[in-house]
């Protein structure tokens, strides 16, 4: 099941949620690695430029250069620049995905959904002054891929349960400063950490089998990011995000069930690493009113570059402890041999600001286009629409919100087949800034 497309590009702005164990083949109806079905369960969210918070979602997640609150590190850390006191940002999210796949004659073929609920982002951050210099330093966690969820998939005779929980996690240093009077910097070290667990259970007329994953990540990157604002209502936004090197370690269990004869196996490797792509962006984002902000962005990740190495399968009724094919290098999140493609979105949003004696109320509306990895029946990367709506309370130095995106998609596998995708997200986010004794 693809995913958005673009996570760096994560979406991502979502772009989307980890799609994990349908089949590449049923993905993207090209030809791949003779792997087994059970086999092909290394899919994820491909956008790895986006951020995270409400209010940046709530306006399509065009917010390279309009970054300017606590989840700046998350987009581009030279927004951190404008921070000028101790903020404390909380984000959390709620996924829901659904996939459909339809024969050529109509007939239903396949279809799956997931749901879950998950931390996104935590951050504090401090200002900083030295000399004629002033910035912000930022330590945060971001859960880039996200894969706790509760997944059913339904076939003409298989129905698989499938239950994840874990993700890519990063723990980022962050800093960004006001250079000039125009022009501000930021950089942001990011130590990847964690992984996920996948209980698989399928439950066929033919066999019947249970595998479980156990994924475990660390690697570093490094974030570069500027703002340029050539006037005082328009901003120009940039952000480069290295790549890396990921090590891995790898465990899979299984236990096969075939005409009443039993077999169990597993394996674990340390070997097995994850090269994932770098991604840059950039953006514009105008304040033709004090209350009014309109952003554009473009974001790219060099997924055609993705790979995943010394993955391995574990064999049907394998003799125990002993891993089935190793293969040198396979695309990621592909996992196959044909070549992917970059990923690509363009995000418009707007903000309005709403002015009360005593608070202040944002209302925020966005829309992206999300350019997949793989190829559909066409030979070209389907491309997925979202929209989004957003809206926030500011109170005194406590600012609440709420977003709304919706990613959708249609389009033809190579089989014929049609596949239509959609995808939903609810993040809520509170942010507090201390303002010290009056």
């Amino acid at each position: 099941m693809p995913h958005s497309g673009g996570v760096q590009a994560r979406c991502l702005w979502l772009a989307a949620l980890a799609t994990i164990l349908l089949s590449p083949e049923r993905a993207s109806g090209q030809a791949v690695t003779p792997l087994p079905q059970d086999e092909l369960d290394f899919q994820g969210r491909a956008s790895l430029a986006v951020g995270s918070g409400a209010r940046a979602l709530g306006m399509g997640g065009a917010f390279l250069a309009r970054a300017d609150d606590a989840t700046a590190a998350s987009w581009n850390p030279a927004g951190l620049s404008y921070l000028r006191l101790p903020e404390i940002s909380l984000v959390g999210v709620r996924n829901d995905s659904e996939t459909l796949t339809k024969r050529s004659t109509g007939a239903t073929a396949e279809d799956s959904e997931a749901r879950g609920y998950q931390p996104d982002f935590i951050a504090a951050a401090i200002p900083l002054e030295i000399g004629t210099v002033s910035g912000a330093a930022q330590i945060s966690f971001q859960r880039v891929l996200s894969l706790d969820a509760q997944r059913t998939t339904r076939r003409a005779n298989v129905q698989i349960q499938q239950a994840f929980e874990g993700g890519f996690d990063v723990l980022a240093f962050g800093t960004g400063v006001k250079v000039t009077r125009s022009l501000r910097l930021g950089l942001t070290l990011n130590r990847w950490l964690n992984g996920y667990r996948q209980t698989r259970v399928r439950v066929p007329v033919v066999f019947a089998t249970t595998q479980d994953i156990d994924f475990q990540l660390s690697g570093w990157n490094l974030n570069f990011g500027a703002l340029w604002s050539p006037n005082e209502s328009f901003n120009l936004g940039a952000v480069v995000k290295t790549p890396f090197e990921a090590s891995v370690r790898l465990e899979r269990r299984r236990q096969d069930v075939v005409g009443g004869q039993q077999q169990s196996n597993s394996f674990v490797s340390e070997s097995v690493r994850l090269e994932l792509p770098a991604a840059v962006g950039i953006g514009a984002s105008w304040r033709p009113s004090s209350p009014f902000t309109i952003s554009a962005d473009h974001t790219r990740t060099f997924w055609s570059n993705g790979r995943i190495r010394n993955f391995f399968t574990l064999p049907l009724l394998g003799d125990p402890n002993r891993q089935g094919q190793v293969f040198d290098s396979l695309n990621y999140p592909a996992v196959d041999e044909v070549s992917q493609e970059d990923t690509e979105q363009f995000r418009l949003g707007a903000e309005y600001v709403l002015l009360g004696r005593h608070v202040r109320w944002p209302l925020r509306a966005g829309f992206f286009t999300d350019r997949q990895y793989f190829r559909g029946g066409n030979g070209r990367p389907p491309v997925f629409i979202g929209f989004a709506l957003g809206a926030g309370i500011l109170v005194g130095p406590v600012l609440i919100d709420a977003a709304f995106v919706h990613e959708s998609g249609d389009y033809l596998d190579r089989e014929g087949n049609e596949i239509d995708v959609r995808i939903r997200r609810l993040y809520l986010s509170l942010i507090y800034r201390h303002r010290g004794r009056p």
